[in-house]
């Protein structure tokens, strides 16, 4: 009888989570859905640009950009988008242009690896960026 307990509390513990959303396989790249912080991060886990309470935030939905700077903007990143990123396993060209940053080159294809909590997870070459959703 035991056993039945423990398999319906798992079986509704998997059912709860049904509404988060992560891609089935990442195409070799690291796992960058374990961070909840708005932001970018390097896939080799050594850097990280994100929002606290010392950075500034620009999100365009029109535009399909995203920014985050220091206050005196010694350091920003700027994110343009050539389509709206919105499903799971869905392939994105990104622009950036940056000051102050070194992991990033100028255009990426980047795959949306997970969407939850009004946050879009995006994972490329040499990057990961979560982004509020547009």
């Amino acid at each position: 009888m035991k056993v039945i307990y423990v398999l319906l509390v798992c079986l509704l513990t998997l059912a709860s989570c049904a509404e988060t959303e992560f891609a089935e396989k990442g195409i070799g790249k690291k796992d960058i859905t374990g961070y909840n912080d708005t932001g970018f991060y390097s896939l080799d886990g050594v850097c990280s640009f994100t929002v606290d309470n010392q950075n500034q935030t620009a999100v365009n939905s029109k535009r399909l950009t995203y920014r985050l700077q220091n206050q005196d903007q010694s350091q920003y990143i700027h994110v343009q988008f050539a389509e709206k990123p919105a499903t799971v396993g869905q392939t994105v060209k990104a622009t950036f242009s940056c000051r102050g940053i070194s992991f990033l080159k100028d255009e990426m294809q980047m795959e949306v690896v997970r969407t939850d909590e009004g946050k879009i997870w995006l994972s490329g070459d040499n990057a990961g960026i979560i982004i509020p959703v547009f």
